[in-house]
């Protein structure tokens, strides 16, 4: 087993089981009872991260299993799959486009194939309560699986976001003094819940008009004028444009051609170009890009060189022979 403890409140652990009993111990965010059902040795693990009201993980299991599971109290679990052998819960096929939904305090049934590897989260029920609206968390609690829209990839953007925390060179597995985290958990918690509604929101398309998706977009920019600000997540964005989230989603796809989520990141990659070109020359790019919520360097080199067509560094290079220059003309 490895483990580390990067805080009191946060727990990063990577555990290997040879027994199909030791792998349904692993798991301490609900009670899980395994029955091995195909031949053969059982190998498995469990990679996860924890910290106050959100459990991410990523699980693997080498035979067919039934599990009995019970989700504990004030909690939700999440489960999903990108591979093509598919799980049951309860009896019910979840598909790709699907990701599997129980509530606290229900027993239910989950069926996984052999060699099977599944994401998951349990995440505080307050969470979900705040971030979706009365009618929309009520499908949360009644449904087992949810189906979007397979060609916007969001169950591959959640386990993207999942595979990114629970990467070792992930900032949140780094040893953090209590100022950087507690910078980092909501912004954690923000990324997480993003994810989730963009998945809800490929699950219908609302039909607006031109008038009204301008409107909304308006709202927003003249906010950022004013304000001087860009909006850090999802729900702040649709409180600006006075739209539920999945008109939110709408009027940025048919505006802009891009996501909410996508634009919330090229804003922030903005505001770290700004301060890499005109800002103090001493400011590490790493804390920069750790100011601005982005806790796993390579996907912020990623996302900075996509958008910019250069590394953080080349730019800040740039901008120093620059400023060079001007001090030798004047």
């Amino acid at each position: 087993m490895h483990h580390e403890g990067t805080s009191s409140a946060l727990s990063r652990c990577k555990s290997y089981s040879y027994d199909v009993n030791q792998q349904a111990l692993s798991l301490t965010a609900w009670e899980q009872h395994y029955d091995q059902h195909s031949k053969g040795h059982f190998f498995g693990y469990l990679d996860e991260i924890k910290v106050p009201k959100i459990h991410l993980f990523e699980e693997f299991t080498n035979r067919t299993l039934i599990q009995q599971c019970y989700v504990n109290p004030n909690a939700f679990w999440i489960g999903f799959s990108l591979q093509p052998q598919r799980p049951k819960v309860d009896g019910l096929t979840a598909d790709r486009s699907q990701i599997m939904l129980r509530p606290a305090q229900q027993e239910f049934e989950l069926l996984t194939p052999e060699s099977f590897q599944i994401f998951g989260l349990v995440i505080d029920q307050a969470l979900l309560e705040a971030r979706f609206s009365e009618q929309d968390f009520a499908t949360w609690q009644g449904a087992k699986v949810l189906t979007s829209d397979d060609s916007s990839g969001a169950c591959w953007k959640l386990a993207d976001l999942i595979s990114q925390v629970l990467k070792r060179d992930s900032i949140l597995g780094q040893r953090l003094g209590c100022p950087e985290y507690a910078h980092l958990l909501p912004l954690l918690e923000n990324s997480v819940l993003d994810r989730l509604s963009e998945f809800y929101l490929q699950t219908a398309t609302p039909v607006e008009n031109a008038s009204t998706r301008r409107s909304a977009l308006k709202r927003i920019l003249q906010h950022i004028e004013s304000d001087g600000h860009y909006p850090q997540s999802i729900s702040e964005l649709c409180n600006i444009a006075c739209v539920s989230r999945r008109t939110l989603q709408y009027v940025f796809e048919q505006e802009l051609g891009i996501t909410p989520i996508t634009y919330l990141r090229d804003c922030r990659l903005n505001q770290i170009r700004r301060s890499l070109i005109h800002g103090d020359e001493t400011l590490a790019v790493c804390d920069l890009a750790l100011k601005h919520g982005f806790y796993h360097m390579g996907s912020f080199h990623h996302y900075y060189k996509a958008l910019f067509g250069e590394t953080p560094n080349q730019t800040k290079l740039r901008a120093q022979g620059y400023r060079r220059q001007l001090a030798t003309m004047s």
